[in-house]
């Protein structure tokens, strides 16, 4: 079916906003209410966890099929060669138009090389700086290094090059990745054979082909189904891979992961909706490896190798970073969870975290507990109701990128100890997520938590050890702050603090230029501790409705310099 008629996509051009190709939108998160709510929801097949190895050309049913049950929401709109559905699939070949019509000559560029490599080395750019040390100490290569000014031929072979060396010195990590990505198991091929959907470059002229690509894809059998996309596949298999085995770029390599499904949309490749299929499925299967009993030795020993002068600790880490910006990878990454769509089911089934999902994040949080991670993917989840999201078992609302910044909400007390001898983000670690719930946090241990959010949690803060670093004006949130020990360190010139303040022994570290506003009251003790800087006589340090106690200590104020009390502040005084 060959659905070309330019009056369908003349008016959901208009309906379709430009937008699309930047892709800009914000979703609200789905927040955990109790401990119950975080408990696995099995789907017809089982769990993929359990039986991600009936992903075989003999198994096309929901029910012996993970990947086929995985991807049976997009039935709703098309099955077997059939349009249920015909506003959805118009506005997904229309956004594939729009955004094949607005590629740039990089972009152009950026998609064909991806199109032409191996599907495993397309990700070894989310590495940043340490890509060449990868390249290098793996044993890394590519036969496609440029763009061709004229269309390959019909019958032009893809990458003929063995991405990486599993015998290498980084070859546990080569090999973790291979067997992820490049497994019997971990093919789209059977699914895309069920659900028969056809690819957008040949539903509508409006989708513009990459021109290089113009003479390969028309000679494509015509059994060369669009959903869900193998590319995209394989680079979320590829990058939380090395996601898992060096979560200090998690969040580059999963929006690397998102921007090779976005080439494929580029190229005319593939649909909106595919590569959406294809984030799912990669994103499960590599849960699948890494809880795999048969996967752990290796597991840790690409974990190992990855944190060596192989690649991490390597001094020639100099590579260009094109996934340095924070921001724009966040934008980039939450815009291509949706690609734009807009909620067209239930709006109101309460958020899934699939069984063993949290192992995905069990490097890139290692101070909290299996359920802690899974608390976070919850709290962090997407809304339900969107195209192809919502399986069973709730694969699609995972968003990773917001779920590596750790809650989104505090729904019940949450106690952390990070341990900084066991190095990692236990060292140092940052939420940048708006908190938001009912629930207190507790730190513990010796490592430093920055809170960096607009934060509107209620239950407060209690501080028995290491360092709590307030890196917002409302980064404490509306609760009250204990301090029982251990640093909490205050960066802003202005931080508001939602609720009391009381402390009994530790450090508060404050900048002489810092005013720490207190809503109601505070109970002085322990250390003030005042960061170099300049000092004015009269500076207001803290506000607060009234006080009780003093500091037992202040350090860093030079001689002839004190501290002011009166009945709602505590200012500096020469």
């Amino acid at each position: 079916m060959k659905t070309n008629q330019h009056s369908w996509f003349q008016k959901a051009l208009v309906t379709v906003s430009i937008a699309v190709v930047t892709l800009p939108f914000a979703i609200q998160s789905a927040q955990a209410k109790t401990t119950d709510e975080l408990a696995p929801h099995a789907a017809a097949y089982g769990y993929f966890v359990d039986h991600y190895r009936q992903n075989i050309a003999d198994h096309t049913t929901v029910q012996n099929n993970p990947v086929v049950g995985e991807m049976s929401p997009f039935s709703t709109y098309w099955s077997s060669g059939q349009a249920h559905d015909p506003d959805i699939l118009n506005q997904n070949i229309v956004q594939s138009a729009i955004i094949t019509q607005h590629r740039t000559d990089a972009e152009a560029t950026r998609s064909y090389l991806t199109d032409r490599r191996d599907l495993r080395y397309n990700l070894i750019s989310g590495l940043g700086p340490y890509a060449t040390t990868f390249i290098k100490n793996a044993n890394a290569q590519t036969d496609f290094t440029t763009m061709p000014t004229t269309p390959l031929p019909a019958n032009a072979p893809y990458s003929k090059v063995e991405w990486a060396d599993p015998t290498s010195t980084l070859g546990p990590l080569v090999k973790l990745v291979n067997t992820t990505a490049h497994s019997p198991f971990s093919g789209t091929g059977v699914v895309k054979h069920v659900v028969k959907y056809i690819r957008p470059y040949r539903q509508s002229p409006q989708v513009k082909v990459l021109p290089v690509l113009s003479n390969v894809m028309a000679a494509a059998k015509s059994d060369d189904y669009d959903f869900p996309s193998g590319h995209t596949t394989a680079a979320f298999e590829t990058g939380l891979t090395l996601a898992y085995a060096v979560p200090e770029r998690f969040q580059e390599l999963i929006t690397r992961a998102s921007e090779v499904g976005y080439d494929r949309v580029l190229a005319g490749r593939h649909s909106p909706l595919a590569v959406i299929g294809g984030r799912l499925v990669g994103t499960a299967m590599t849960a699948a490896v890494l809880n795999d009993p048969e996967n752990q030795d290796l597991k840790q020993q690409a974990y190992q190798v990855a944190h060596t002068n192989a690649l991490l600790d390597s001094k020639a880490a100099t590579a260009v970073d094109d996934f340095s910006n924070y921001q724009t990878n966040r934008t980039a990454y939450r815009s291509r969870l949706t690609y734009g769509f807009k909620p067209s089911g239930d709006t109101h089934q309460a958020m899934r975290v699939p069984k063993g999902a949290e192992v995905l994040l069990a490097s890139r949080l290692p101070y909290l507990s299996t359920n802690q991670r899974r608390d976070v993917l919850y709290t962090t989840g997407l809304p339900s109701g969107y195209p192809v999201l919502d399986d069973t078992e709730g694969w699609g609302r995972l968003d990773l990128f917001s779920a590596a910044n750790g809650y989104g909400a505090l729904n019940q007390q949450v106690t952390i100890t990070m341990d900084a001898k066991r190095g990692g983000f236990n060292v140092q670690d940052t939420w940048r997520n708006n908190l938001t719930g009912h629930g207190q946090l507790i730190k513990k241990g010796t490592g430093t938590l920055t809170l960096a959010g607009n934060n509107q949690f209620t239950g407060g803060v209690r501080l028995k050890a290491g360092t709590l670093n307030l890196a917002s004006p409302t980064a404490a949130g509306k609760g009250t702050i204990i301090l029982n020990g251990g640093t909490l360190q205050v960066t802003k010139n202005y931080t508001h603090l939602g609720g009391q303040f009381r402390q009994s022994a530790g450090r508060l570290v404050v900048t002489p230029s810092s005013h720490l506003k207190i809503k109601h009251t505070a109970k002085l003790g322990g250390t003030l501790a005042l960061t170099k800087g300049h000092l004015k006589n009269g500076t207001i340090l803290m506000t607060f409705q009234a006080h009780t106690g003093k500091f037992k200590q202040v350090t860093g104020l030079p001689h002839g310099w004190h501290v002011h009390y009166t009945k709602h502040a505590v200012s500096l005084a020469k």
